[in-house]
């Protein structure tokens, strides 16, 4: 085993890439800051879907720099902007997506929107490829992250001592 995670460091080295724990690559986000309330929720549900088909419609395959763009951007208006909890995320956009697949023509009807929600979310300053320093992408993703779950934890301790 310990060879293993020797070899796998090595070649991540050998590459000159990092070696992620999750494998995740990192892109420019967009600023989704212009959605609230019922227009957030609404590209939220686009965003959402055209995850799912794309992961699990053939013919509507994205790169790895696309998922991230479209997860990421999902998380962005979920927490960030309409600050979901995790239950009512996954309840509410995934659930629905994945039931989704269970209809006849989902793929057909939902496929094309896959490059359309992509397109938008590049107008809106995201990007496609992959920021050329990771570590550091990693790192301020990971702020933004920090940020967005401690504004909710005030947001909830205000809500709970109001009480």
């Amino acid at each position: 085993m310990l060879k293993r995670i020797v070899l796998v460091g090595a070649l991540g080295l050998a590459f000159g890439q990092p070696v992620l724990a999750d494998g995740k690559i990192y892109v420019q986000l967009p600023d989704l800051t212009s959605y609230e309330g019922e227009a957030a929720e609404a590209m939220l549900n686009r965003i959402v879907l055209a995850n799912v088909v794309s992961s699990n419609c053939a013919g509507f395959e994205i790169t790895s720099e696309e998922w991230s763009l479209l997860t990421d951007s999902a998380d962005l208006l979920a927490y960030g902007q309409l600050k979901l909890d995790v239950n009512d995320y996954d309840d509410n956009y995934y659930k629905p997506a994945f039931n989704a697949l269970d209809e006849v023509g989902t793929c057909e009807t939902h496929g094309p929107d896959v490059q359309v929600v992509l397109d938008e979310l590049v107008a809106h300053g995201g990007s496609r490829e992959a920021l050329p320093d990771q570590d550091k992408a990693y790192e301020e993703w990971r702020a933004m992250m920090d940020q967005i779950e401690a504004d909710a934890a005030a947001k909830s301790a205000k809500v709970k001592s109001k009480s």
